[in-house]
């Protein structure tokens, strides 16, 4: 018993020596455990910051988007084929309520062998539409094809196409028929000596039955 009181008094003393020390002690520990709260609360606040304004960003690239869409539509701006005898062929972005001879100006002009007296300068352009130029003396005539697979001009009369007389711009008056597919009517028809007949265009490559009954009211020998 005598042991154990004589060591809580030793216990007290070296407390009551010490006791400023510990006092210095413990204030240090609850600074430093202050400051490491500060800094953990400061970094959750400063990653809740980037994620906010990463949002902001990327919500601002989004409506810019929007915005940038939204004016391209309203202004209207038509997308124009241009073919045949002009000095650079191709697709056109011009503005809208433009006419033919304002694609065609787009284009360079018309070259020197170009069947200026057939095309309608003077029509009204819509998206999609498709301006076909002639050379002079071709058979039938430049024709201006709408976006809505209809025509105007001679091409409104129904002009029919030779197939063994029209040229590669020519063949591509007709509906769905491109570059690639006029040259292979060219091609079959070198080799073969012409058509003898409408119908033998389905012996070209690419062109079925289905293909002939949609053309066959255009077509010639």
């Amino acid at each position: 018993m005598n042991k154990i009181l004589d060591f809580s008094t030793q216990i007290k003393e070296i407390i009551d020596e010490h006791a400023y020390k510990i006092l210095i002690g413990l204030l240090l520990i609850a600074f430093s455990l202050g400051l490491v709260i500060i800094l953990i609360m400061n970094q959750n606040s400063n990653d809740a910051n980037n994620v906010a304004t990463d949002y902001s960003e990327q919500s601002s690239v989004v409506a810019s988007s929007s915005s940038s869409q939204s004016q391209s539509s309203a202004s209207g701006e038509l997308y124009i084929d241009v073919k045949g005898e002009v000095k650079h062929p191709g697709v056109y972005q011009i503005p809208s309520n433009s006419r033919v001879t304002d694609v065609i100006k787009e284009a360079g002009g018309f070259k020197a062998d170009a069947d200026e007296q057939n095309v309608n300068l003077a029509k009204v352009l819509n998206d999609q539409d498709v301006v076909v130029v002639n050379k002079k003396g071709a058979a039938g005539s430049s024709s201006f094809a709408s976006s809505n697979n209809t025509s105007t001009g001679n091409s409104a009369n129904n002009v029919k196409v030779n197939l063994n007389t029209a040229d590669l711009n020519e063949l591509q008056k007709l509906d769905r028929v491109g570059e690639k597919k006029a040259q292979k009517i060219i091609d079959y028809r070198n080799q073969h000596n012409g058509f003898h007949s409408i119908d033998e265009i389905k012996q070209v490559s690419g062109f079925g039955d289905k293909t002939f009954e949609r053309l066959k009211d255009s077509l010639e020998v």
